[in-house]
């Protein structure tokens, strides 16, 4: 992989990251809407209408509002993890401690590689120990049957062996979604570079054989000749103010990106002083 890309090669890059947000979160409304509606199924059954609704309605709220107010930012998209996971502490808690709602996750771990950003899966493991942790306590030492309360957690013995197995699970789980989600953003970004790669060597490719084609009489040739003198002007002018710039900085982004400027105007310089003396040959035959 380049360790430094050309400006078309960003470009590329950001409109495709952009298409695949936009349709990554239609796909997300689908799915929140069908956890949401889990929810509302499971209210009628087990009589949790305040939790199925309620906290359903409140994960919603609170994804959609960061999406609206935070319209720049990917923010919205951690609180995206952090509802799917509120998500499944609703379904077990619904469910009267049903352990297999965990499963619900899982699932909610994978659809996340879509964003192709492996961070996103920290706060759905975070929440998932969290919730382990702090409910398999209250079940255990805080509410129990001695004195005839109920936390609804696990309808099984979820001692602290079976709570460190879990987690060890989990996590590998959540690695491993997490591993796919940074391996499809570099494939993404090698696949755009070779795209650029090709598009420029072909762009090159035509303008060659466009050059090579025109009759090269003498007005033609004189024109050329005086066109790239005309340019050879300005692109100099450019790459010398862009070497004192990088003089005048110390900031790492922005020399990255004055170096970049440099190599597609040196580019361009390459290519008019081989225009320059081609029709300066061409004016030497006529």
């Amino acid at each position: 992989m380049k360790t430094k890309a050309s400006l078309n090669e960003q470009d590329y890059l950001h409109s495709f990251m952009s298409t695949m947000t936009q349709k990554s979160d239609t796909i997300i409304n689908y799915v929140l809407a069908l956890y949401f509606l889990f929810g509302i199924a499971l209210s009628f059954k087990y009589d949790t209408w305040e939790i199925g609704a309620g906290v359903g309605t409140i994960n919603l709220l609170a994804y959609y509002s960061a999406k609206l107010f935070l319209k720049n930012s990917k923010f919205y998209q951690y609180v995206l993890s952090v509802v799917l996971a509120i998500f499944m502490a609703q379904y077990i808690y619904q469910m009267h401690g049903l352990f297999e709602m965990h499963f619900t996750v899982f699932i909610a771990s994978t659809i996340l590689i879509i964003y192709q950003n492996w961070k996103l899966q920290i706060p759905l493991t975070l929440l998932v120990i969290l919730h382990h942790g702090v409910l398999a306590y209250l079940q255990n030492y805080v509410y129990n049957d001695a004195n005839g309360l109920q936390v609804y957690f696990s309808q099984v013995n979820f001692d602290v062996e079976t709570f460190w197995v879990h987690v060890v699970l989990a996590g590998a789980v959540f690695f491993m979604n997490g591993y796919w989600a940074y391996y499809f953003k570099e494939h993404s970004q090698n696949h755009i570079s070779k795209i650029s790669d090709e598009y420029e060597l072909e762009n090159i490719k035509l303008a060659s054989a466009k050059y090579s084609s025109m009759t090269a009489t003498k007005e033609y040739n004189d024109y050329i000749h005086k066109t790239t003198i005309d340019l050879k002007m300005p692109v100099n002018s450019v790459l010398k103010l862009i070497d004192v710039s990088k003089g005048h900085t110390d900031n790492d982004q922005l020399l990255s990106y004055l170096e970049m400027m440099r190599e597609s105007a040196k580019r361009i310089d390459d290519l008019v002083n081989d225009i320059h003396f081609k029709s300066t040959s061409n004016r030497g035959l006529l």
